[in-house]
């Protein structure tokens, strides 16, 4: 048993229940080491039991501090008391503490998660990007992965990228044509993986390659400003709103034409959901296909417009709804050689 954990534990839980309501603002009267706790389910992290008194005639009550990952850490990171009696059963206190320790990792990892998703948030609204950390998403580790998920054809050399499945059908089409064009033809798409415990499988980043060269910046995509998602005094905003987790890489003549595809597809269905009684099916293919990295339902998909035999790529969107920015990819003469949706910042998972 460390005995410096225990005095850091010691003076964290006595710090932490002075600032408490029910202290009064004040220090314990009485505050003494009891046990010891370590459990496999704590992620064997060490936890220590302690005794205080409200004031000097007052009953023994029980708090925790502790968290330590090993016996030489110095990090304290839970401190808890819910004021309640401490058991005179050895065995019963042992049992209240775990309970304790139990709930405190939980709303620990909660935190954890909610502060990530918050950073999350801010990397896809930011508008700069580093090439290198793009470039490590596409670099195969235990948790990410990387594969082609299908072609898109570009035939008119302009790009739409949106939601396919809220913004591009129906009376509010949100579908931003991109400023910059690109040789007429046929791009693989591309998109980065990362896997892990809490968040699942996640789609990283999408990219359209346009040339096999690397890139070595990235610009801001912005688009036609008569297309734009959101238009201001001052200009219009880049990016593309989604609101059913998913976004795609489609030509700009082939968006109307997909657009169309839908009108009459609820014409001769209209008590039926594009998504749940057409697209689910070619996405639970995918997965059938590549389990391995989607989730259940799939996350992929390659379609072509049965109308005009045009190939378009949708990909689940990251973390799910929200605002998103492309950038155009430049390689090391300068030409543009992609085009990504970044979605998911696996650094930040990974800390």
């Amino acid at each position: 048993m460390n005995n410096n954990q225990i005095e850091i534990a010691q003076a964290a839980l006595c710090e932490w229940l002075t600032g408490r309501e029910e202290m009064d603002g004040k220090p314990p009267a009485k505050l003494q080491f009891a046990f010891a706790i370590r459990d496999e389910q704590f992620e064997n992290r060490i936890f220590f039991a302690f005794k205080f008194k409200k004031t000097v005639l007052g009953k023994w009550l029980i708090g925790i501090a502790g968290g330590y990952p090993d016996e030489e850490s110095t990090d304290c990171s839970v401190v808890f008391s819910g004021f309640d009696d401490f058991p005179s059963k050895q065995d019963d206190a042992v049992e209240l503490a775990f309970r304790m320790a139990g709930f405190m990792m939980q709303f620990s990892a909660r935190e954890q998660m909610q502060s990530r998703f918050k950073q999350n948030l801010e990397y896809i609204g930011s508008t700069e990007l580093d090439a290198e950390k793009i470039s490590q998403q596409f670099v195969k580790t235990e948790s990410r992965f990387f594969l082609t998920i299908g072609t898109a054809d570009i035939p008119s050399g302009r790009i739409v990228v949106a939601d396919p499945l809220c913004y591009m059908s129906g009376d509010h089409v949100i579908a931003p044509v991109l400023e910059k064009e690109i040789p007429k033809g046929s791009y693989p798409v591309e998109i980065s993986i990362y896997r892990d415990g809490y968040i699942g499988v996640r789609m990283c980043t999408a990219r359209l390659k346009i040339k096999e060269t690397a890139a070595v910046r990235y610009e801001l995509a912005t688009p036609i400003p008569e297309t734009a998602a959101f238009k201001a005094k001052d200009g219009v905003m880049s990016g593309f709103p989604v609101d059913a987790g998913m976004m795609c890489f489609i030509d700009a003549d082939g968006a109307k034409a997909y657009e169309q595809f839908i009108l009459n597809w609820h014409k001769e269905n209209p008590d039926k959901n594009h998504y749940d009684d057409y697209f689910a099916a070619f996405f639970a293919e995918s997965e059938k296909e590549l389990p391995q990295y989607q989730r259940e339902g799939g996350d992929f998909i390659e379609w072509t417009n049965p109308d005009n035999g045009e190939r378009m790529v949708m990909a689940a969107s990251g973390l799910g709804d929200g605002f998103y920015q492309c950038f155009w990819g430049y390689d090391e003469s300068g030409e543009i050689c992609e085009l990504i949706v970044p979605m998911v910042d696996p650094d930040i998972f990974e800390e």
